[in-house]
């Protein structure tokens, strides 16, 4: 029998692979605009969900604890979005040590009253827009009955807008723009034909460019797939993004260059990918579904040959979710040295010109990395849920700060 440490490592394993895909499919159908693309609002409104507090009345979070030890270096971490312990949205300005609050209404399912759930926070690169998903829960006899939408709060004005009234599956800020890629709800009939996906319900990759309001079909489905989980290179000429073939674990890998307006295919699922700053190369880890301990790093040309870089573990250990760091020399990735049992992650960065790893700490239960642009610290949230931390730790000699209590930590500059 399976052991509850396996059971809840397996969990967490595939908490990024599968949330995109799960949360997309059995939703109600979208209805498409003139353009072709999902039916989007683009409504403004000072009478969103939640209004954002105006600069003057912001709130700090309490439960927030700042290292005195080792302070963050000046203008080193960009604008912060993140998800307090409190559920709402909260923002950390560059150079400041206190947080301000966005939203004020999230509440915990249970009671009869209604939930609310705010998530997946993504900032735009100059840290002024706000992407993020509400999900709202209204009792019934049996539960709740939940609704979805997709809003971008501009944290300067506080005015938002509503584009999407579902949730996305994927979405992405193309780099130096205020141009939001997203994937949108995979209808369930997609998945009901045998050994292949219905083409007739594929969907594409779309974009609002929340300067103009316009919502545009970025990447047709012209493989006949749904097209999910878009990331832009650092250039943004290319748009990666995943094809859909089953309802779980990572789809096949794809890019689209808009420069040659070409759609390439690699056929192959590598999941969680990562661009090196000048779009040429990417990283991976075939972590594809439940880690099952063979998963080591790779780098491979956009049209060439992968190329084993990460270290050959004996035994069960495995490497995940690497990320190049912005200038391209270094890739931090997870490292679980006691193999898919353990939930103790092992930060790493491995220098691709001596090929040798660096360990940097151990941590519970890390989902994601993220580079501050100058390349000085990696930033992630870890711990239980109900006391997770959100810390920047030094690549240079891997000492800690802590930035706020919370989940989902979202960067600008990404």
């Amino acid at each position: 029998m399976q052991s509850l440490k396996s059971y809840r490592w397996h969990f967490l394993s595939l908490f990024a692979l599968l949330t995109l895909l799960i949360v997309a499919c059995g939703l109600p159908e979208l209805t498409d605009s003139d353009e072709g693309a999902p039916a989007a609002t683009n409504e403004v409104t000072q009478a969103s969900p939640t209004d954002p507090v105006p600069p003057e009345e912001t709130e700090s979070d309490p439960t927030v604890e700042t290292s005195s030890a080792t302070p963050v270096p000046e203008h080193s971490i960009p604008t912060m979005a993140y998800v307090g312990q409190d559920g709402n949205l909260w923002v950390l300005e560059a150079g400041s040590e206190t947080p301000r609050q966005v939203t004020f209404d999230a509440s915990p399912y249970g009671g009869d009253g209604t939930s609310v759930e705010y998530y997946s926070p993504s900032l735009s690169s100059d840290g002024t827009l706000l992407a993020y998903v509400l999900n709202v829960g209204t009792p019934n006899e049996s539960g709740y009955d939940f609704t979805y939408a997709t809003w971008v709060v501009n944290l300067t004005t506080g005015e938002q807008r509503q584009i999407l009234d579902d949730r996305p599956s994927g979405m992405a800020w193309k780099p130096g723009t205020h141009i939001l890629a997203y994937g949108t709800a995979i209808d369930m009939n997609y998945f009901m034909t045998r050994g292949q996906p219905d083409a007739a319900w594929a969907s594409g990759i779309y974009a609002v460019d929340l300067d103009t309001g316009e919502t545009v079909e970025l990447v047709a489905p012209e493989r006949g797939y749904a097209l999910v989980s878009p990331k832009w290179s650092p250039d943004g000429r290319f748009l990666a993004f995943s094809e859909v073939i089953n309802m779980e674990g990572s789809g096949l890998f794809a890019f689209y260059d808009f420069e040659g307006q070409e759609y390439i295919a690699w056929d192959e699922a590598v999941g969680h990918t990562s661009w090196s700053p000048d779009g040429s190369l990417l990283t991976y880890a075939r972590l594809t579904y439940v880690a099952s301990g063979d998963e080591r790093l790779y780098t491979r040309a956009r049209q060439g040959g992968e190329q084993l870089v990460g270290p050959d573990y004996d035994g069960p250990a495995y490497a995940t979710y690497p990320e190049f760091s912005p200038a391209g020399g270094q890739i931090a990735y997870l490292a679980f040295l006691e193999g898919p049992e353990t939930f103790i992650a092992s930060i790493t960065v491995l220098d691709l010109a001596s090929g040798e790893p660096k360990i940097l700490g151990q941590f519970e239960d890390v989902w994601e990395l993220a580079w501050v642009p100058d390349g000085s610290h990696i930033v992630f949230s870890f711990g239980h849920w109900e006391s997770r931390q959100i810390i920047a730790l030094n690549i240079a000699d891997g000492s800690q700060t802590v930035l706020a209590a919370g989940s989902q930590p979202a960067l600008a500059g990404e």
